[in-house]
């Protein structure tokens, strides 16, 4: 499944105080400089999908480019970008097979495996898990990255820029200390003794370009949602200079099949719904978001409602769902919020495109009308 979340704010939290949790949980840290105490249900290279324990809503999912680290409340951690390493991924929902001691990352890329560990203000005290007879060591807090404890939780001793460096330097180690090394070994080989297990849908198999090729578009029709995203949180974004607002408002329309395209509306307050063209409707888009000095606007859960299917005129038609979050903030307060659950229709067809002189019949992915099924206020 794609997922996505993208937060645009222009309102930037303060750096990272390491406060050490007293129960284990996942964690994702931004690069911003924010933290995210979650349950992370889904990870790759390209995103990270979670929900938020105190919130039982829908789940929602963070842009790779957003994370500086993840952490599971098992005791593994990936630091981004993974740069397609789906192996790191898939060892993060794992849980550790050999967690048997504390783990020392030093800011020189050390790891220590410890035993009776003990800190202070200053210093952290240990005694070598390796050694026979092992003798109480100290070592200056300033030299410590991170510390991973067997229970599952970290303490971040660095700042989480420095702590993610050294994590990243010694994944390999920690993974062959933890076992996690093993553990992707294993999902390897059953992984390619399962190959050939998977279900090719109907419509796949009969589109011209195969199975490989159809799959291709509907990872384009989810990545065409995404941009949608980007793209409207920028039109509505009161510090948008106006010429921006207006050139992506056309690179907005050229996702849509034709400008025909509809955008349904509602009114959180007295439930009547209207559509508008796509272009008219980001043009409004653009005026509500002078109505705030800030806006937060975040887009979760884009996954398929229905998947693509053959109409009679030959086209694909599929319906992908995701969650719209309005915020507009004004002197750093919200006073709207709102949550829309929207519907997109998209249609993988063939167009007519010239290529060297000569037209040629291409297929290719476009985003068709947009529904609501419900709105709510925060």
């Amino acid at each position: 499944m794609f997922t996505t979340l993208r937060k645009y704010s222009l309102v930037f939290a303060s750096l990272l105080v390491s406060v050490l949790p007293t129960v284990a949980q996942d964690i994702v840290y931004q690069n911003n400089g924010k933290k995210v105490d979650c349950k992370i249900i889904e990870i790759n290279p390209q995103k990270i999908k979670y929900k938020i324990p105190q919130n039982p809503g829908p789940a929602y999912s963070m842009d790779a480019g957003d994370v500086l680290m993840a952490f599971s409340s098992t005791g593994n951690y990936v630091v981004y970008p993974l740069n397609g390493d789906n192996a790191q991924a898939a060892g993060f929902m794992h849980t550790p097979a050999n967690k048997q001691n504390d783990l020392i990352i030093t800011l020189d890329n050390q790891v220590i495996a410890v035993i009776e560990l003990s800190l202070n203000d200053k210093e952290v005290k240990f005694k070598k898990a390796d050694d026979k007879k092992p003798k109480e060591q100290k070592l200056a807090k300033s030299k410590i990255a991170v510390i991973l404890y067997k229970d599952g939780r970290h303490e971040l001793i660095a700042d989480p820029a420095a702590a993610a460096a050294s994590l990243k330097a010694t994944k390999t180690q920690t993974d062959q200390i933890t076992g996690v090394d093993n553990t992707l070994k294993t999902d390897a080989n059953a992984n390619t003794a399962n190959t050939n297990t998977s279900n090719t849908s109907d419509d796949a198999v009969a589109f011209p370009g195969g199975p490989e090729e159809f799959e291709k578009f509907r990872n384009k029709a989810l990545i065409k949602v995404d941009e949608l995203g980007t793209y409207l949180a920028t039109i509505v974004d009161p510090k948008t200079p106006a010429e921006k607002a207006n050139s992506t408002i056309g690179l907005a329309v050229t996702l849509f099949v034709n400008e025909d395209a509809r955008v349904e509306v509602s009114n959180v307050n007295t439930g009547i719904k209207n559509k508008y063209k796509i272009r008219d409707y980001l043009r409004r888009l653009k005026l509500v978001g002078a109505d705030y000095q800030e806006v937060e606007v975040s887009y979760a859960d884009i996954s398929y409602a229905t998947d693509f299917r053959k109409g009679p005129d030959g086209n694909y038609y599929g319906v992908v769902s995701f969650v719209q979050t309005f915020k507009g903030l004004v002197d750093g307060k919200v006073v709207y919020g709102d949550v829309t659950q929207r519907n997109v229709t998209v249609i993988l067809k063939l167009y007519e495109k010239a290529v060297d002189g000569e037209t040629k019949k291409l297929w290719d992915v476009f985003l068709a009308d947009v529904g609501i099924e419900e709105t709510r206020k925060l």
